[in-house]
């Protein structure tokens, strides 16, 4: 009996062996049972050599597929960390400074805004540190030629045929203009559009960023002139005289640049308006000006005396700056004078507003006094003479931003390129100083290694600590917002003075963030 068992369980063993797969797929056309399968042929072992040789090639092809697959996410992760790597040490020092910071008593609020808002100002830039290209100051001095629309803008006005007396042009009489300061910072004005007046103008004016004025009003983003006369509603945080309509009759000899220059107008804007005696301009002809009285009461109070020894009384009134430095233009520029101790190299942009230029021959002057430095400084691009745009840089579009060759020891000639070693970093702190002084910087833009070896310098000359410490960044990191010298990549050669706006220049914005995109 226990035979007979043992015989059963085995036969019912090999059954469920033989018995098909419930879960199996179904067999393919010419398998077993299939149409041209050869039912006397025996089943093939499920150990063959063909079908081990399948499996081997199997497995080989799918270690392939994942050795490649494996080869490609560790290719991507060491692009991905080579990349990531610059931003994460920029990242690492910005907390490391802040966490120096953490206790200074500092009060650096405006060269904060200043620097965050075009950090290193630069010519172009990233997040956190702006990478820039090189700008070079050339040795030789570049020529400017006068464009079409210049010499336009300079011809004399003549008297026509058969006319022999002019009259003199009314008086334009402004009071005493004043610009109100709003405390609360939520006061609605209405604005009346002028001719040839832009909304980012108009935003310029009342203190507010074009973007929040465009979104009060309904305005396109593109759409950048509106109809004359058009109002638009603004929540001022300040409030400026309105601009005043005035005529004027052209004189023998005037040209439209003198006569922009004189009230402070745009000369392309006062064309424009007057559209119709551009085409014969002459004496005699009656021109409609729009004044901004805050500029022209800076102009007719304050005047220039071409006659003066001291350059700055001699610089030329009314030259004021629109919008930001990175987003702005300048009006009737003047340009850096010829003088003694530096020499202008970038003749077409050597163009600035009145209170700009002013403060750098002061600060030249006072320089000159402090250092005896004898080669002559070199000065490069400030703005052209209209602002806007300049070639290989972002900002110095309004007449607010000038790049300086770092100075030479007197030793080394002046053709010779600028290296660490050869600058003279007394002259360096002088300089810096004379300019501290003025009280009209916003900041100071220098490479980090520079500011190194100029505090040093500082230190051996006996400058105290906290004088030092507020002038250069260095040593609390290039991401510190500490110190009128703020690090910028690519300024080992030269570098960037921003100058504030002057109190009569009521559509300049100091500071990036005032403007659409900072």
């Amino acid at each position: 009996m226990a035979q007979h068992e043992a015989k059963f369980i085995k036969t019912t063993a090999r059954e469920r062996e033989d018995a098909p797969d419930p879960y199996a797929p179904p067999p393919p056309p010419g398998g077993p049972g299939g149409p041209g399968h050869d039912p006397h042929e025996p089943p093939r072992p499920a150990g063959s050599a063909k079908n081990k040789k399948k499996a081997k090639k199997k497995k080989s092809g799918l270690y392939y597929v994942m050795m490649w697959f494996g080869l490609v996410v560790i290719g991507a992760a060491v692009i991905i960390g080579i990349t990531m790597l610059p931003k994460a040490k920029d990242a690492v020092v910005a907390v490391t400074s802040r966490a120096m910071n953490s206790g200074d008593d500092e009060d650096d609020a405006e060269a904060e805004a200043a620097a965050a808002d075009s950090e290193g100002d630069a010519e172009g830039e990233t997040e956190g540190v702006a990478e820039v290209e090189q700008i070079e100051i050339p040795v030789e001095v570049q020529t400017e030629e006068p464009d079409e629309e210049e010499l336009l803008e300079s011809q004399p006005a003549a008297m026509p045929e058969g006319v022999k007396n002019i009259p003199a042009p009314p008086e334009v009489d402004i009071g005493t203009p004043v610009m109100e300061t709003v405390a609360s910072g939520d006061e609605w004005v209405v604005h009346k559009m002028a001719p040839q007046e832009t909304v980012d103008q108009v935003a310029y004016r009342y203190g507010v960023k074009p973007g929040m004025l465009r979104m009060w009003n309904g305005v396109a983003s593109d759409k950048d002139k509106l109809r004359r006369g058009a109002r638009l509603k603004v929540k001022a945080q300040r409030i400026p005289p309105p601009r005043r309509r005035a005529e004027y009759i052209v004189q023998p000899g005037d040209t439209w640049q003198n006569i922009a220059s004189h009230f402070g107008i745009d000369s392309r804007a006062l064309r424009q308006q007057n559209w119709e005696a551009s085409k014969n301009f002459y004496a005699g002809v009656a021109l409609t000006l729009w004044i901004d009285p805050l500029v022209y009461y800076s102009i007719k109070y304050d005047p220039a005396d071409p006659t003066s020894d001291d350059p700055v009384k001699s610089i030329r009134r009314g030259a004021v700056g629109v919008g930001p430095p990175q987003n702005g233009r300048l009006i009737n520029g003047v340009q850096i004078p010829e003088g003694e101790g530096y020499t202008r190299r970038m003749m077409p942009s050597s163009y600035g507003t009145t209170h700009a230029v002013s403060t750098l021959l002061v600060a030249l002057r006072d320089f000159e006094q402090q250092w005896p430095y004898e080669p002559d400084l070199v000065l490069g691009s400030m703005s052209v003479r209209h602002g806007g745009p300049l070639e290989g840089h972002v900002s110095h579009q309004s007449g607010r931003d000038l790049d300086v060759r770092l100075p030479l020891d007197a030793s080394v000639p002046p053709w010779f390129p600028v290296q660490p070693h050869r600058v003279d970093y007394k002259a360096l702190w002088f300089l810096f100083k004379s300019l501290a002084d003025t009280g009209e910087i916003t900041i100071i833009f220098l490479d980090y290694e520079i500011q190194k070896q100029l505090y040093k310098t500082a230190a051996k000359l006996g400058v105290p600590e906290e004088e030092r410490r507020a002038m250069i960044q260095w040593p609390r990191g290039q991401a510190a917002h500490r110190g009128l010298v703020r690090h910028a990549r690519g300024h080992d050669r030269h570098f960037h003075v921003r100058f504030r706006c002057g109190p009569y220049e009521t559509e300049c914005v100091e500071r990036g963030s005032a403007a659409e995109g900072g």
